[in-house]
């Protein structure tokens, strides 16, 4: 973990537990060590940030191209391990960023959703996460923010980081694009139960 992140989360950590009332379970599936690729919902803007407090490895999160135009927004994304990709668009650079990151025992954070949900609600998958798990060769861990409605201060709030997905269980031949449809399917159907199981706890 840079020395950037690691001051951010004491500073914020007790500014953010006075603000979101949050729990953090299943903090023992995420490696100590190896490389993997965290995904999770994305029901706000401040999702990352309470990954990144709540998570005791640093996270290399995927970021929308936009957030990185403004220069002092792009300077503390990057000093964050936060990295743009261009959505809508095969933006092999950032792909590459990612499955390098994960190969180098990092972990990289994804939204297989591609965008925040509406009505907070897990949707479908994008291919980009099956493709960057795949050519790593990683586990997935998949994980899910859990909230009645939405996202804000003095709400309770659960982070749950389910057991790892197996690289076993979702290598495929990239050459065929069912197989790309296939396992994001899969990674988000091991989100979406996360999160229904969250929301039948509640």
């Amino acid at each position: 973990m840079n020395k950037f992140v690691l001051v951010l989360k004491i500073i914020l950590y007790p500014i953010y537990r006075a603000l979101f009332w949050y729990s953090v379970e299943g903090k023992e599936n995420i490696p100590k060590e190896k490389g993997a690729v965290f995904c999770s919902n994305h029901i706000s803007v401040l999702d990352p940030v309470l990954w990144i407090i709540g998570v005791r490895r640093s996270v290399h999160f995927m970021c929308k191209e936009e957030m990185f135009h403004n220069p002092v927004m792009a300077w503390f994304l990057k000093k964050c391990d936060v990295f743009p990709i261009v959505r809508g668009a095969k933006d092999m650079q950032s792909i590459g960023n990612a499955i390098s990151i994960v190969e180098q025992n990092g972990i990289v954070g994804i939204y297989p959703e591609g965008t925040r949900s509406k009505d907070g609600k897990p949707g479908r998958a994008k291919s980009g996460v099956a493709f960057i798990a795949n050519a790593a060769k990683a586990d997935v861990i998949p994980a899910a923010v859990i909230c009645k409605g939405k996202l804000r201060p003095f709400k309770r709030i659960k982070l749950v980081i389910g057991k790892p997905i197996p690289y076993a269980e979702i290598q495929f031949d990239e050459h065929n694009r069912n197989n790309l449809h296939r396992v994001s399917s899969l990674i988000m159907d091991h989100i979406r139960e996360i999160w229904e199981n969250g929301q039948n706890e509640w």
